[in-house]
């Protein structure tokens, strides 16, 4: 599928298309290979030639992160730009292509009006179109996680939330980290097979990508402090229970001296023959736990 710009053209082919068409277009068969290498790790592969540039990005959903990800080849010349579709299970590369295209048409200028760099300027730019929401409801997520923290008993199911938030934010902080590296290749225009206003969108493009990472930046510091808040909720339940039980060993205390002291026996004590001692030792050990009761209840122990 092609498309005619001002300057030279813009379309989109399925892997198998470029591995049977590629030197019609003039591109080395090292391109073909850096498509399929390393499924794993981020791309930041790329080529800059006299007569192309040449990119692999790997993509991911945000709101599936560790889904299957997908991965793009771009080709860049003076008079063509070329998006690959090398692995793209959900379809997404070529809505967000479809969607550039769209954009276009609906502009009084037009696709003829349209340059190769400038189209893909707006390709990427495109790839992100959704990105600030998603982050921002990550945000208010963890925010919501906080305020149940704070609210409800600790629960171990915290850790495995806050845990599983952390790692998804270091696969999106890799995700952009390899957009900032395409976007400065672009910028850079090594070559100088572009206008130099031109290249100054892709520098838009890097600087944009950057404030967003920074924003994921953030939320991974928030996850820091979220767990330090857990851990802090923890080691405060813990001095509640030891609290609770020194509180009550104290209490308890001048009952075992009061045990121990008429556990002696000695036969000059009055109040082993005394009609009312075991009454009288009862009162008198519930007058201590009163007092030491209302003394601590005084100092907000209890």
């Amino acid at each position: 599928m092609f498309f005619e710009l001002e300057r030279g053209r813009v379309g989109i082919l399925t892997f198998e298309e470029l591995k049977d068409d590629y030197v019609m277009y003039g591109f080395s068969k090292e391109t073909i290979g850096e498509c399929e290498k390393n499924q794993y790790n981020f791309r930041s592969n790329h080529f800059v030639t006299k007569d192309f540039v040449f990119a692999v990005i790997d993509l991911i959903q945000l709101h599936d992160v560790f889904g299957e990800k997908g991965r793009v080849a771009i080709y860049l010349k003076t008079d063509l730009c070329l998006i690959v579709d090398v692995r793209d299970a959900s379809g997404t590369i070529r809505e967000h292509f479809e969607s550039v295209i769209k954009r276009f048409e609906k502009n009084d200028n037009g696709l003829k009006h349209a340059v190769p760099e400038l189209f893909l300027y707006h390709f990427l730019d495109d790839l992100m179109v959704d990105d600030r929401t998603f982050l921002e409801n990550m945000e208010i997520q963890m925010s919501a996680l906080e305020t149940r923290m704070l609210s409800e008993r600790v629960n171990p199911a915290f850790v495995d939330e806050i845990l599983g938030i952390k790692k998804e934010l270091m696969y999106i902080w890799n995700y952009y980290e390899q957009l900032i590296d395409v976007g400065e290749v672009l910028r850079d225009n090594e070559n100088d097979m572009f206008p130099e206003e031109n290249v100054r969108k892709f520098g838009i493009f890097v600087n944009r990508v950057k404030r967003i990472n920074e924003n994921v930046r953030d939320l991974k510091e928030y996850t820091v402090q979220l767990q330090e808040t857990h851990d802090a909720m923890l080691d405060y339940n813990l001095n509640n229970i030891m609290k609770l039980f020194t509180v009550v060993t104290t209490i308890f205390l001048p009952l075992t001296l009061i045990v121990g002291w008429y556990g002696m026996n000695f036969q000059n004590m009055p109040e082993l023959t005394w009609k009312y001692g075991y009454l009288g030792v009862i009162v008198f050990s519930a007058i201590v736990v009163g007092v030491c009761f209302g003394l601590f209840r005084k100092h907000r122990l209890l």
